[in-house]
């Protein structure tokens, strides 16, 4: 009995304690990264897997979460799964920056968009 007693109130401060860190971390690093900022151009002559941060514009639907990319050097094709969009709408007339992959094929190159930011 007495055991209980002591063991009771060190778990109810320790899950007090935990539950003021969880909402502590709600924020991500802000600074320098390691993303590169290309053109299409540049993008398309990368290696496989390397990641690219491009700004342009959204023209077309390929079907699925494909889409036509494009920027004043040239076009790529882009995926882009429905939760990087983020409840937001796109349309061509908007300038976008998307963050991802290169994905070398045999014939093409293509990118696996990871954040998709609308520049306003």
């Amino acid at each position: 009995m007495f055991k209980k007693l002591i063991v009771l109130p060190l778990i109810v401060f320790s899950s007090l304690s935990f539950a003021n860190y969880e909402s502590a971390q709600q924020g991500g690093f802000s600074g320098p990264n390691t993303d590169v900022e290309l053109s299409v151009k540049q993008a398309l002559e990368v290696k496989d897997d390397t990641t690219v941060s491009l700004t342009g514009h959204i023209v077309l639907s390929n079907g699925g979460d494909d889409y036509w990319f494009e920027d004043k050097t040239g076009r790529i094709l882009v995926e882009i799964d429905n939760h990087v969009f983020k409840n937001q709408t796109v349309t061509p007339e908007m300038l976008v920056t998307i963050v991802g992959e290169v994905d070398n094929d045999w014939s093409d190159s293509s990118v696996d968009v990871d954040a998709l930011t609308i520049n306003l």
